[in-house]
């Protein structure tokens, strides 16, 4: 038999005091006697009493839930949702996570369930959420429905994606430009000049930020011509044709910057089918320091991105605009520092790079 929950219409029979009084000591509100809130306190405790979060929600207008629209797919990104998890816990939030549709390399074959955007969209809002943090390519991808979110004054924060100032969204994001200034002297100083990029996607700021300060750093000393191939994030093994064409082209790089650390698995699979060492032949360098970098052969050099900590902070900033009386109408931009990984996949340039 399955037992009711405990009303506060019970809890206030037994302790002997009217369910206003029940209501008003359990919702954290003063009371004229301390013996009084004692006692309901008390006797709530041993009925097993729980608050109803529905009901509290119809009265207050909050629900105490984010929306979440990022699949965990892939290190980072499942560092990310640990980090938004854990943030929204302590504040006694509960995140609902729903995505789309997504790709990226598994090790096994996901191809999930096609949903329109717009019905994920209206799945959050029916139940009230109190805000809604996105990642990049649905950030992307609901550029055009993003007024679904903003007409109703709800709290937007994209993580690794800044949308146009008009849709007044909060971003979270790694430091981009230092991760492809410090990519690029890296290199620099180990002495190559023909150097590649194995780059992200072209409609993402953050693949934009990082690819334009590598450039520019590499600009600045004199390397004018950088051949780049954006990475088709679409098939299972990431990258892995245009990783082949940058290897077969007429001056083959003695270095590559991989946007990701899943393209840069894909540079050593090509390497490996032609027989290019790295990194006596070939240095490469990715981007995340994603679990499986530090055990390939060799080691990746990489940029460790701090996911658990941007997750953490996205939770904060969405938090701060459904609970707050107030809130900013400044845009919060939040960049969180990264760090190089030096490993052993990046060494100095062989003597054929001129």
């Amino acid at each position: 038999m399955v037992k009711s929950p405990v009303s506060q219409k019970r809890v206030a029979e037994l302790a002997g005091v009217s369910q206003s009084t029940v209501s008003l000591i359990l919702a954290g509100r003063g009371v004229s006697s301390e013996a009084t809130r004692l006692k309901v306190v008390e006797t709530a405790e041993q009925l097993g009493y729980r608050p109803n979060l529905l009901v509290h929600g119809i009265q207050t207008g909050k629900t105490r839930t984010i929306g979440v629209m990022a699949p965990p797919v892939e290190y980072y990104w499942t560092e990310v949702l640990y980090g938004i998890h854990d943030r929204l816990i302590q504040a006694d939030h509960v995140p609902i996570n729903v995505w789309t549709s997504y790709s990226g390399m598994s090790f096994r074959e996901r191809r999930g369930v096609k949903i329109d955007p717009l019905e994920q969209i209206h799945r959050l809002l029916d139940r009230r959420v109190d805000g809604v943090i996105l990642w990049p390519p649905i950030a992307s991808l609901f550029h055009e429905h993003i007024r679904e979110f903003s007409s109703r004054n709800l709290p937007v924060v994209t993580i690794d994606h800044e949308l146009p100032e008009e849709f007044k969204a909060d971003s979270v994001g790694s430091d981009e430009e230092a991760g492809g200034t410090l990519i690029a002297r890296h290199l620099l100083d180990l002495g190559h000049r023909r150097i590649a990029h194995l780059a992200g996607p072209s409609n993402a700021s953050w693949a934009i930020r990082r690819r334009a300060a590598f450039e520019e750093t590499l600009a600045r000393r004199g390397i004018l011509n950088c051949p780049a191939l954006e990475g088709n994030l679409d098939n299972p093994m990431q990258g892995i044709d245009e990783a082949r064409a940058l290897l077969d082209s007429k001056n083959r790089p003695t270095a590559i910057f991989a946007a990701t650390d899943p393209l840069a698995k894909s540079v050593y699979r090509a390497a490996a089918e032609r027989g290019i060492r790295i990194p006596e032949d070939l240095s490469v360098i990715g981007f995340s320091d994603d679990a499986f970098a530090g055990s390939l052969s060799p080691p990746l050099t990489t940029i460790h991105q701090p996911g658990y900590e941007i997750g953490r902070k996205s939770a904060e900033l969405v938090l701060a605009r459904s609970t707050a009386s107030n809130p900013s109408k400044k845009t919060q931009r939040a960049v969180l520092p990264i760090r190089m990984i030096v490993r052993e996949s990046t060494a100095r340039a062989p003597n054929t790079s001129g």
